[in-house]
C-alpha cells in the first residue's frame, strides 16, 4: 500500500503517489480472502469501481444534488449487501468512501483533471490486487495444522490450571470450544471440489482427538480437587500431560521444529502407585471410600487423556511430513442478482432493509447539513456515519466511542506530524510504519484501527501539502459531528433494540441446550443412537447468539438492569450445563443402563427446560426424585465394594466396574439437574 507513495516521492510527484496510495487503501478494505484467483479478480473489480466512484465524486464537485444522489445509491446498495449481489456485499462502503474522497479532493482546489486522478486511484487499486495475488503465499496444509494446534494448546492450558488447583480450570472451556470450531472450519477446505480427500481423512482423526481432549479435560475439572494423599502425584501427572499437549501444539504450529516429547508415563505410574496405597488405607478404614472413588476417577481420566495425547502424537507425526502440501480450495459460492430475494428483503420487517433506510437517511441529512452550513471537510462527517452506524444500537454506541477517542488521539498525533514534518519522504516513511501497525492491529480492536487509521488517511491527504495541520483538526471535528448524527439516527429511525429480543434468544438457547442434553442422554442409554454433535453445535451457536444479544442490550438506553442480570446468570448457567453434557459424553458405557431411573431422567430433563412454565416444577421435582433413587443405588454400590475390598482389593469385580462407570455419570446428572433448577421458569 505504501509503495506507490514512496514511488511518488522518488519521482518528485508526491500528490500522484498519495492518490495511488488512496486507491490501494480503499481496495484493501474489500479483501475478504478466498482462493487466490477469485480474490485477485475481486480486488481488481474493486479497484475499477472505486476509481469510477472517485472520478464521479470529483466531477460532481459543485453539483450538490448529483453528488447527493450518487452517494445515497451507493450507501443503500452497500447496506443491502448480499440481498442485491455478492459483489456489492464484497465492495461494502468503499465505493461510497471513494466518492466522498473524490468530492473532498475536488473541493480542495484545482487539479490536473478528473481523468488523471481517477487513473492514479485505479493504478493504486490494481497494484494492490496484483501485489496481493503475487505476494500472498499459496495455501498449504501447514495453515490447517496451525489451526488444529489451537485446541490442543487450550486443552494443555486448562490442564495447567487444573494442576495448579485454580478455579480458572473450570472456566477455560469457553476458549477451548471456539478454538476447536475454528480448526474444524479450516479443515473444511480439504473437502469437496478442489480439496484433498486423502488429507481430509488424515486430518479428521486429529480433530476428533482434540474434541475428545476438550471433553476429557472438562470432565477432569468437574471432579473437584484431588484428595490430599494423591495431590502431589496428581499435580505432577496433570502438568506432564499439559506439557505433552503443548508439545503436540508446537509440532502442529511448527512442523519442521522437532523436539523430544516429555515423559508422561513415569508421572502416571507414580499416581497409580499412590492410588494403590490409598486403596490399602481404605481397607484399613484410614481413608473414606468416597475419597478413594474420586482418586480413581481422576486417575482414569488422566490415563484417558494420556492415551488420547499418544494417539494425537502419532497422527501429528504422519501429518507434519505433508505440511508443505499445496491446497487448492474450491471457489467461493457466488451470489448473483435475484429479483425475488431482493423483493423479499425490501420490507420493513427486514433488519437489513431498515438499516439500509436508516444509514441512507442519516448520510443524506449529514451531507445536506454540512453543505448548507458550509462546514469545511464535511465529507468526513458522512464518512463517520458510514463507519459507525450499525443495525444494533448497542454496537453503534460502542463504535461511536471508539471512533471519537481514536480520532482524537490519532488526529492529534497527525496534526503534530503535519505541523512538524514538511519533507514528503519522511512522511512516506512514517506512513509505512503507520500502515503496518494499523492493519496488524485492525483485527484486534476497532479502536486500535481508528488510532492508526486516522493519521494514515490524514497524512495521505496532506502529503502533497505538508504543514496544513489545521485541516486535521477540522476533520476531527467533522468526525465527532458524524458520529453524533449516527448515534441520533440509530436511536430515532427504526431502532432495533436487542433488549426486546433478549428473552427470546435466551429461551432459544435454553431449548437448544435441552435438545443437546436429550441427544446425549439418548447416546448414553442406547449404543446405536446417533452422535450428539449436531445438537451440540446448535446449542453452542444459540448460546453465542444470546450472549451477543446480551452484550448489545447492556449498552442500550432504557435497559432493564434486573432483566440483564437474570439473562447473564441464565446464560452462564446454560454454558455450564452444556459443558457438563459434553463431559457426560466421555462416560458412555453399556453399564449406564443399570442406573435406576435413567430413562425417567431423560424424559423429565428435557421437559424441565422446554415445557410450559406451569409444568416445569413438576418435571424438576421428578428429576429430584429420580436422582434420589440413583444416589441410593450408588450408596449400595459403595457398601458392596467396601465389603469386598479385603478379599478383592485389586480384582475387577462387577461392583467395582459399576462404581467406576456409573458414579461419574450420576455425579454429572446431579450437576446438570442443579443447573436446570437455577434457570428461571420464564427463560426455559
Amino acid at each position: 500500500m505504501s509503495l506507490p507513495l514512496l514511488a511518488g516521492v522518488v519521482v518528485g510527484d508526491p500528490e500522484a503517489g498519495a492518490l495511488a496510495c488512496l486507491g490501494a487503501y480503499v481496495a484493501a478494505f474489500t479483501n475478504n480472502g478466498g482462493p487466490r484467483r477469485q480474490r485477485t479478480a475481486g480486488l481488481a473489480v474493486a479497484g475499477v469501481v472505486n476509481a469510477l466512484a472517485f472520478c464521479a465524486g470529483e466531477l460532481a464537485t459543485g453539483l450538490f444534488l448529483l453528488a447527493l444522489a450518487l452517494l445515497l445509491v451507493l450507501v443503500f446498495l452497500a447496506a443491502m449487501g448480499e440481498a442485491v449481489h455478492g459483489t456489492v456485499a464484497r465492495l461494502g462502503t468503499m465505493p461510497a468512501t471513494a466518492l466522498l474522497a473524490g468530492v473532498g479532493y475536488g473541493d480542495s482546489g484545482p487539479s490536473d483533471g478528473a481523468v488523471r486522478t481517477a487513473l492514479l486511484v485505479l493504478a493504486g487499486g490494481l497494484w494492490y490486487a496484483a501485489a496481493t495475488g503475487l505476494l500472498t503465499p499459496a495455501p498449504r496444509l501447514h495453515s490447517i495444522l496451525a489451526s488444529a494446534a489451537e485446541p490442543y494448546r487450550e486443552a494443555g492450558r486448562r490442564l495447567v490450571w487444573i494442576a495448579a488447583g485454580s478455579a480458572r480450570g473450570d472456566g477455560e472451556h469457553t476458549s477451548a470450544v471456539p478454538a476447536l470450531r475454528r480448526a474444524q472450519q479450516a479443515a473444511l477446505a480439504l473437502q469437496g471440489p478442489g480439496g484433498d480427500e486423502g488429507l481430509a481423512v488424515r486430518v479428521a482423526p486429529l480433530l476428533r482427538q482434540a474434541a475428545l481432549l476438550s471433553d476429557l479435560t472438562a470432565a477432569l475439572a468437574l471432579t473437584g480437587p484431588p484428595p490430599p494423599m494423591i495431590r502431589r502425584q496428581f499435580t505432577a501427572a496433570a502438568q506432564a500431560l499439559a506439557d505433552h499437549l503443548s508439545h503436540i501444539a508446537g509440532r502442529l504450529a511448527r512442523p519442521g521444529h522437532l523436539t523430544t516429547p516429555p515423559d508422561t508415563a513415569r508421572a502416571l505410574r507414580d499416581l497409580t502407585l499412590v492410588c494403590d496405597a490409598m486403596r490399602s488405607r481404605t481397607v484399613l478404614g484410614r481413608e473414606p471410600y468416597a475419597m478413594l472413588a474420586r482418586a480413581g476417577r481422576q486417575r482414569r481420566l488422566l490415563n484417558r487423556i494420556h492415551a488420547a495425547a499418544l494417539t494425537a502424537h502419532r497422527q501429528v507425526g504422519a501429518l507434519t511430513a505433508a505440511a508443505s502440501t499445496r491446497l487448492h480450495p474450491a471457489p467461493l459460492h457466488k451470489i448473483g442478482f435475484d429479483t425475488a430475494r431482493l423483493r423479499a428483503a425490501m420490507t420493513l420487517d427486514s433488519t437489513a432493509y431498515r438499516h439500509a433506510l436508516r444509514v441512507t437517511a442519516v448520510c443524506a441529512a449529514v451531507l445536506i447539513l454540512v453543505a448548507v452550513t458550509g462546514l469545511p471537510h464535511g465529507e468526513w462527517a458522512t464518512l463517520a456515519v458510514l463507519r459507525v452506524l450499525r443495525p444494533q444500537y448497542g454496537t453503534t454506541l460502542e463504535r461511536v466511542g471508539q471512533r471519537i477517542v481514536g480520532n482524537l488521539i490519532g488526529g492529534t498525533c497527525a496534526a503534530l506530524l503535519i505541523a512538524g514534518v514538511t519533507d514528503p519522504s519522511i512522511l512516506a516513511v512514517l506512513l509505512f510504519a503507520i500502515i503496518s501497525a494499523g492493519f496488524t492491529l485492525r483485527p484486534v480492536n476497532y479502536a486500535f484501527w481508528v488510532v492508526f487509521g486516522t493519521p494514515l488517511v490524514l497524512l495521505i491527504g496532506d502529503i502533497a501539502q505538508p504543514g496544513d495541520w489545521a485541516a486535521a483538526l477540522e476533520r476531527i471535528a467533522m468526525t465527532v459531528l458524524g458520529s453524533a448524527a449516527a448515534l441520533l439516527g440509530g436511536y430515532l429511525l427504526w431502532p432495533a433494540w436487542d433488549h426486546d429480543r433478549l428473552t427470546q434468544h435466551t429461551t432459544q438457547a435454553s431449548h437448544a441446550a435441552g435438545t443437546y442434553l436429550d441427544a446425549a442422554l439418548h447416546s448414553l442409554t442406547d449404543p446405536m443412537a446417533p452422535p450428539a454433535d449436531h445438537a451440540r453445535r446448535a446449542a453452542e451457536a444459540a448460546l453465542v447468539k444470546a450472549r451477543v444479544t446480551r452484550q448489545h442490550a447492556g449498552k442500550e438506553p432504557g435497559r432493564d438492569a434486573e432483566a440483564l442480570m437474570v439473562a447473564t446468570t441464565t446464560l452462564t448457567t446454560l454454558g455450564t450445563l452444556v459443558e457438563h453434557v459434553g463431559a457426560l459424553t466421555v462416560h458412555v458405557t453399556a453399564r449406564a443402563m443399570l442406573i435406576p431411573g435413567i430413562d425417567d431422567y431423560r424424559t423429565h430433563a428435557r421437559a424441565a427446560l422446554t415445557a410450559p412454565p406451569a409444568e416445569q416444577d413438576t418435571h424438576t421435582q421428578a428429576l429430584t426424585d429420580t436422582l434420589g433413587a440413583m444416589h441410593l443405588y450408588l450408596v449400595q454400590l459403595h457398601a458392596q465394594r467396601l465389603a469386598e475390598l479385603p478379599a478383592h482389593r485389586n480384582d475387577d469385580t462387577r461392583t467395582r466396574r459399576e462404581v467406576r462407570d456409573n458414579e461419574p455419570v450420576i455425579g454429572l446428572l446431579t450437576d446438570i439437574a442443579a443447573c436446570i433448577a437455577r434457570i428461571p421458569h420464564s427463560l426455559r
